[in-house]
């Protein structure tokens, strides 16, 4: 294993710990209420990313959903316990912009006391489901700056039909302060070619496109503009065999099931290729 230059930038490395079908393009097909019922894969899966990142001697930032967490808390003790940051994905993967601010504040007010009491530190992170932080749901980040969290990674400045802000700012940058308190967004990070944003982040772009995109544009992140890049992944990308279910998905089509064979080996490619550290750390939050 060859490790990345002890000079180059360094980039947040995170994990949105979520099971196999709890993700947004399944919602018509298996809604909350249904979770019970299908199989929880999610112990492998995020073990297998917990062995990877230790493997290369890697530390990150875990966005747990809390659902999870309240039937599988040792999860999130392991993943504490090996030196990564918890922070909170909300509790029922609700889109924020289908949300009132009500259910909103109950949603992540849950979720930060859930998680607090499992590994008994201040939870200081927050992700919203599908990044779904627009225009729609402005009120968002008020509510995190009342309930104490120190920052979000909600906002992608890209256009697309489920989530985007394409004019937001492309790095950390304070989106509210009020009484000495700052909320900090830690955006998903993008490159710009020809004038347009486009999409690095991981996720479905890591496993859709060849690795060597993903290398590109995070290099040109480093070498333009001096600055480290947000990486995010799903324990279910790393877990081909999971079950398989009919979905048009919210965009009219799903990409859940392309190419989850190859996830495993572009990652470690990434890990080896490229520093990372967890966002609190990036971001130097105490």
């Amino acid at each position: 294993m060859t490790a990345p230059p002890s000079e180059s930038p360094l980039n947040a490395f995170s994990v949105d710990v979520e099971d196999w079908y709890q993700v947004a393009d399944f919602d018509a097909v298996i809604p909350f209420a249904a979770w019970d019922r299908y199989e929880s894969r999610l112990r492998r899966s995020t073990e297998k990313i917990l062995g990877l990142l230790d493997e290369f001697g890697t530390k990150g930032t875990f966005f747990v959903l809390t659902w999870n967490a309240e039937r599988r808390p040792d999860i999130v003790r392991a993943i504490h316990a090996a030196g990564h940051e918890v922070a909170s994905h909300g509790y029922a993967h609700r889109i924020v912009y289908e949300q009132t601010r009500e259910e909103f504040r109950a949603d992540v007010e849950r979720a930060k006391k859930t998680l607090e009491d499992i590994i008994g530190e201040a939870v200081l992170g927050y992700r919203a489901p599908s990044f779904s932080f627009t225009a729609e749901s402005a009120w968002g980040p008020d509510v995190l700056l009342d309930l104490g969290y120190r920052y979000d990674s909600s906002v992608f400045p890209v256009r697309d039909t489920l989530y985007g802000m394409p004019d937001a700012e492309r790095f950390p940058y304070v989106i509210r302060e009020r009484d000495g308190r700052r909320l900090v967004e830690f955006p998903i990070t993008t490159t710009v070619l020809c004038g347009r944003n486009l999409p690095l982040g991981g996720g479905g772009w890591l496993r859709i496109f060849p690795y060597a995109y993903m290398r590109w544009g995070m290099r040109r992140v480093h070498r333009r503009e001096g600055r480290g890049a947000v990486f995010y992944i799903h324990p279910w990308e790393v877990d081909p065999e999971q079950p398989r279910m009919q979905t048009a998905g919210r965009r009219g089509f799903s990409s859940h099931y392309v190419n989850l064979g190859r996830t495993e080996a572009k990652l470690r490619r990434l890990l080896g290729d490229f520093r990372f550290a967890p966002m609190r750390d990036c971001l130097g939050l105490v």
